[in-house]
């Protein structure tokens, strides 16, 4: 990434035109995004005008707490790059041109994702999109294009805002009358839902190719289309801010939350990243008839060898560890195999050459898209450039005997993560140091949660048993 006076420079002639465009079509205001550590979209609206030069952003965006601090009131963590010690000062954003996308559902608005910088120019280390474009133009470098799909599942509540400011989450009622996988009668609203948040995806440039029902009351499933690594997290985090509006305008609530039925019951929410990789229009992980090309495997060999320390970006939160459960298709070791969806790693090779690709099935709807996308493609690149080849695939249930287990707790992901050098080298230092503080503070939020409440077990079980 060049610094802030250069890519201004780049960037002024295009934000201008774009400015003026955007006002000829009746364009008013502007909603300019940040993302934030947990890839949501920090958003400041104002009227319709670019900062060609750069904008002010409060630091400690990139430092919050998940929902500011609900329930304990620790809305952020002290870093490097926001504490006491600078005084929470300011760093820098500047609007990226080829993000802006007018809303058509209220097309006076339009919106841009931006850029961050520290004040003295230089890029910012924690600006996930500026690191996730670095292994992208890397891919680049060695002759591939990227091509990243995610497909998110998420659930839809009637939104009760008594309940919801009480904490009372789990007594709100899903949206969603039967368990019934694509059942296209969920709700008599239903299809008119869909149609709604397909046609504003669209307005944004991000055409669904699928919206179905999950297993679960109020649960539901939507598939992005393949695009590069860096505009497939931007319509991902997009996305999940759409899903999030619409469902507010039609009296909902939608929660990305990796599981929000006690383990063992009805389906936890997911976010399977797809990817391949493509020169001269043709898919380099295609085979002779229905196997992977020797790219392939490499680049699979990279994504098995780094996906425990790595893993942290995967099951980022205290709630992502309920989800773990092989018999549920979620993945609890390292492993991979051709259309398994029990292996952490899906090799999909059909129906046509066109269509290889694998399928990442440990992350949970609760990443930042950014950070995940650029920890699988890394690790793939790594796998192309030392040539690393794949452990034994496994047909059915992996066997704990035979595979690496993955971290099973939030702590156990940190101590993978924290001093690795992969991490270290495709994020820099600073971000690794950054992003275990996140994490840390989230156990640490936990922990003193629990600390504070006496628990359903404990009066149930010491009440007249003690």
């Amino acid at each position: 990434m060049m610094n802030l006076r250069a890519l201004a420079v780049h960037r002024r002639p295009l934000l201008e035109a774009a400015q003026q465009k955007l006002a000829e079509a009746g364009v008013e205001y502007l909603h300019t995004h940040n993302p934030d550590i947990a890839g949501n979209m920090r958003t400041k609206i104002g009227p319709l005008k670019f900062a060609p030069d750069g904008e002010a952003l409060c630091a400690i965006l990139l430092a919050t707490a998940h929902a500011d601090g609900e329930p304990t009131g620790d809305t952020a963590f002290e870093c490097e790059l926001s504490s006491s010690a600078t005084g929470f000062a300011n760093i820098q954003a500047l609007a990226d041109p080829g993000t802006i996308r007018v809303h058509g559902w209220n097309p006076k608005v339009a919106s841009v994702i931006c850029n961050s910088f520290l004040l003295d120019g230089s890029p910012n280390p924690i600006d996930a999109r500026a690191i996730l474009a670095a292994q992208e133009a890397r891919a680049a470098a060695l002759g591939y294009e990227v091509k990243c799909a995610v497909e998110f599942e998420f659930g839809l509540f009637q939104a009760d805002m008594d309940l919801m400011r009480a904490g009372r989450y789990r007594e709100m009622k899903p949206w969603g009358h039967s368990l019934v996988n694509y059942d296209i009668l969920h709700t008599g609203d239903y299809q008119k839902f869909v149609e709604a948040l397909m046609s504003r995806l669209k307005s944004l440039g991000i055409v669904l190719p699928a919206v179905t029902t999950e297993y679960g009351y109020g649960m539901y499933e939507i598939a992005l289309p393949p695009k590069g690594a860096l505009e497939a997290a931007d319509d991902a985090a997009r996305t999940k801010l759409a899903v999030r509006e619409l469902a507010a305008e039609w009296g909902l609530a939608a929660t990305f939350m990796a599981r929000f039925q006690p383990p063992g019951k009805e389906s936890a929410c997911g976010a399977h990243h797809h990817i391949s990789l493509w020169r001269d229009d043709e898919n380099v992980f295609a085979g002779e008839g229905r196997a992977l090309s020797p790219t392939a495997l490499n680049f699979l060999g990279g994504l098995l060898a780094r996906m425990r320390e790595s893993h942290l970006f995967f099951r980022p939160t205290i709630n992502s560890y309920r989800r773990i459960d092989r018999s549920a298709w979620s993945p609890e070791d390292v492993s991979w195999g051709y259309e398994n969806r029990m292996a952490a790693i899906r090799a999909i090779t059909t129906p046509t050459a066109g269509a290889a690709r694998f399928e990442h099935r440990v992350p949970g709807a609760d990443v930042n898209p950014y950070l995940t996308m650029t920890a699988v493609l890394a690790a793939g690149l790594d796998g192309l450039e030392e040539g690393l080849e794949p452990i034994a695939l496994t047909p059915g249930s992996p066997d704990p005997a035979l595979h690496e287990r993955l971290p099973h707790s939030l702590q156990g992901s940190i101590d993978a993560f924290r001093d690795s050098p992969f991490i270290e080298r495709i994020y820099g230092a600073q971000f690794q140091r950054h992003y275990t503080a996140s994490r840390a503070f989230e156990i640490e939020a936990f922990d003193k949660w629990m600390a504070s409440h006496i628990t359903d077990f404990e009066w149930r079980r010491y009440f007249i048993g003690t």
